[in-house]
């Protein structure tokens, strides 16, 4: 058993306090590697939305298409008026997934050109060209017998 004696200095010590997101730095750059929370959530927020636009014959998806987005897509649906604390979650992680997002092109039918985001370049991945008249699909761009791009039509379409 320790005794304190009255005469004896105690040994303090010093507390140093850190910011929170100093405390969210990984540890391998110096910081204690919490997690920071807010983001957390966001990330299991957006895989949630990712599950809705995958996974459409989910029970969950079924239900949130029916009553909040029936005559559209999930990207393409709109907050709306008196939606429930759980969709407006999930909706407001839509803008994240968005940013992530790139279409696998197929044959190109279902693709838009002008607003979808079908490029994989360092600049973006959307077109920055002007719209041009009779080119809606990416599937206009390409030679369908040849399964080829049609560079004409890329050439005269598109700048640099």
């Amino acid at each position: 058993m320790a005794r304190f004696f009255w005469g004896q200095k105690s040994a303090r010590r010093n507390m140093h306090w850190k910011s929170w997101d100093g405390m969210c730095v990984p540890k391998c750059f110096g910081g204690m590697g919490f997690k920071d929370l807010e983001i957390f959530n966001d990330a299991l927020l957006g895989k949630q939305a990712w599950r809705l636009i995958h996974k459409d014959d989910s029970l969950l998806s079924r239900v949130l298409k029916a009553k909040y987005y029936p005559n559209s897509s999930f990207l393409d649906s709109y907050l709306g008026v008196g939606g429930s604390y759980s969709w407006r979650s999930v909706w407001s992680s839509k803008s994240l997934v968005k940013e992530g997002v790139i279409w696998r092109i197929g044959n190109g039918s279902n693709v838009n050109v002008w607003s979808n985001p079908w490029l994989a370049d360092t600049e973006g991945r959307f077109v920055t060209s002007p719209v041009v008249e009779g080119i809606t699909n990416v599937s206009d761009l390409v030679d369908l017998e040849n399964m080829e791009w049609n560079y004409e039509v890329i050439s005269t379409a598109f700048n640099d």
